[in-house]
């Protein structure tokens, strides 16, 4: 069955009058209906809505019963009240507990609520490991992406602690990969596509939808500001390189700010005008795609900005289109600019350094080599600051060393000096476990601010023999797994076994509250 088949999911309406309650001695009664409706926007299969109307003003309480309940206060106070229901268990005639608070008193009541399945392509989960007690609360939020004969429908989903998926949202309508799924600070769901920026509730509604100029498309990494304004990966049509006396049209290489208020783009970042746009030396794909930005983090203490290139490393600019430093291997940096006629890029390199603030040798500074306790990023995706002022970032390790010989990812720190412009590896997890959790594509890491405890996601692991996805927590001061997931995918659409758009991934993942 098609994940798109829930676009037609049929509305289950419950209709429950409630017998008069006697309160007290019998002296007085309370009075009240409840509707239920099933997917209220069609896109959210898990949840529904409550219609309560009630003859005296009163504010309720839900709990969705189950092994991993879900409960949620409402403080509207009113004598029609809409409250919404998350985190229903597919398949199955859903008990919700249902409390009205009054001025007269307490009445409880129950809703039975029946779901369907989940799409038979939803990724098989498998709980590996599970101390909830050193865990960060909440539940598992995936970023997952189902193929779709060269395209993908991107559906996110949250599962419980059983490996029980809870809520998810079908965004096939939009034929597109649409991504990355994040929660803002008002609570909205974020999502874009190529050109389109959405905003919905927790009951799949939408609340914002907003074209973007045309000449812009939207790819891999969309982040929050502390003033809700969103810094955008793109690429635009009429961008161009000069490569080896062709002109060659890029992608992925802009930075835009888009005002949510204004919901327009208001400023612009050229990374090919900082960095040598020629360099082909890491996980190189085509000409144009010579950076292929995946993600951004946004430094509060200067305002600067940390772009991922996929395809040449970190690079941090300021607020003000400058260049501060690039973070990798030493390796046939030349001229900055679109046709190379810019700055040298090798003044901005970081150097790596031992603990003793000591240079490695000119073959790990190059990235021939790795040594125990140092290696760059290759491939990498989703930077963060951590608390301590250090990087986190997932490292593929896609052709590190400029070989296929050495295949492991990892989470991994990095201590920068911007001022003497050095880098310090200051932890990692991953490396030890090898092929068993090597992604060389997409993937994850979070720092969890509860625990101190850090998320990987290893999200498209050894396609050929175990198409799956890892989400792992790890105790940071230990080094141990508190919490592992494995998500076996199904899907495979398509001839080329390996293609974009042919099989399954898993783009990130994030410890969340299931609440509306």
């Amino acid at each position: 069955m098609s994940v798109s088949l829930y676009h037609r999911f049929s509305y289950l309406f419950i209709s429950i009058l409630s017998v008069s309650l006697l309160i007290g001695c019998g002296e007085s009664k309370f009075e009240y209906t409840i509707n239920s409706k099933l997917n209220p926007h069609k896109i959210a299969p898990l949840t529904a809505e409550l219609q309560i109307v009630s003859e005296f003003p009163c504010k309720a309480t839900i709990k969705v019963l189950g092994e991993t309940p879900i409960e949620q206060s409402f403080e509207i106070f009113s004598d029609s009240l809409s409250i919404p229901v998350v985190g229903l268990y597919p398949d199955k005639i859903n008990k919700v507990l249902v409390t009205l608070n009054y001025e007269g008193g307490t009445v409880i009541d129950t809703v039975d609520i029946k779901t369907k399945p989940v799409p038979v392509g939803f990724p098989r989960i498998e709980i590996n490991k599970l101390e909830r007690s050193s865990m960060e609360p909440g539940l598992h939020g995936c970023d997952i992406h189902f193929a779709n004969f060269g395209k993908f429908n991107s559906i996110p989903i949250i599962f419980d602690d059983q490996g029980i998926v809870r809520w998810f949202l079908d965004f096939s309508f939009t034929n597109e990969m649409t991504a990355p799924f994040q929660r803002l600070k008002d609570g909205t769901i974020l999502v874009v596509n190529r050109h389109e920026i959405f905003e919905f509730d927790m009951l799949g509604q939408i609340v914002k939808q907003t074209q973007i100029d045309k000449n812009y498309g939207m790819h891999h990494d969309a982040i929050e500001l502390p003033n809700g304004n969103l810094l955008i990966c793109v690429g635009k049509r009429d961008a161009f390189i000069s490569l080896k006396g062709e002109t060659v049209q890029s992608d992925s290489d802009f930075i835009v700010l888009f005002d949510r208020k204004k919901q327009e783009i208001v400023k612009e970042w050229d990374l090919a005008k900082h960095l040598d746009v020629s360099r082909d030396d890491v996980n190189f794909l085509r000409p144009g795609d010579w950076l292929h930005m995946n993600a951004l983090a946004f430094d509060e203490r200067d305002n600067s900005i940390v772009v991922s290139g996929k395809n040449q490393g970190l690079v941090k600019i300021s607020k003000d289109d400058e260049l501060l430093w690039i973070m990798a291997p030493k390796q046939n940096w030349g001229k900055s600019g679109r046709e190379g006629k810019g700055k040298d890029t090798k003044q901005y390199l970081l150097t790596a350094v031992n603990k003793d603030n000591q240079p490695y040798s000119k073959a790990v500074q190059e990235g021939k080599e790795s040594h125990p306790e140092f290696d760059f990023p290759w491939g990498q995706h989703a930077p963060k600051f951590l608390p301590n002022g250090n990087i986190i970032v997932f490292d593929n390790g896609s052709h590190r060393n400029y070989n296929d010989e050495n295949n492991y990812s990892r989470a991994v720190e990095y201590a920068i000096n911007d001022d003497e412009k050095t880098v310090q590896q200051a932890w990692q997890y991953g490396k030890e476990r090898g092929q068993e959790m090597f992604s060389a594509i997409v993937s994850d890491v979070d720092y969890l601010s509860n625990t101190g405890n850090i998320l990987v996601t290893s999200g498209h692991i050894s396609p050929q023999s175990n198409h799956s996805g890892k989400i792992i927590e790890v105790n940071k001061d230990t080094g141990k797994e508190v919490f592992e997931a494995s998500l076996y995918y199904k899907t495979v659409r398509g001839k080329k076994v390996n293609g974009w758009g042919q099989m399954d991934i898993l783009y990130r993942s994030q410890r969340i509250e299931l609440q509306y």
